[in-house]
């Protein structure tokens, strides 16, 4: 798996998630930062030793609970 096969499958599964809620700026801003994340993150797994498939899902598990996150955001943006 190449490095744009990596951020390609990153995008699909942010984009699955974030497909649940109106995409605002601060979303849209959120969700940029978590894919800049994730994608370092995948990286330096991968550069450890880890097959590419393997680093995105644990680098996905080790983010943690991506919806609170965006519920956050959300919820912090009408206050």
């Amino acid at each position: 798996m190449a490095e744009s096969d990596v951020e390609i499958a990153i995008q699909g599964k942010l984009d699955k998630i974030f497909a649940d809620y109106p995409l605002t700026p601060r979303l849209e801003m959120l969700k940029i930062e978590i894919k800049r994340t994730l994608m370092q993150d995948t990286a330096v797994k991968v550069t450890d030793g880890a097959e590419p498939v393997d680093a995105v899902r644990e680098a996905f598990q080790d983010f943690g609970d991506l919806r609170h996150q965006i519920n956050e955001v959300l919820f912090t943006s009408n206050k």
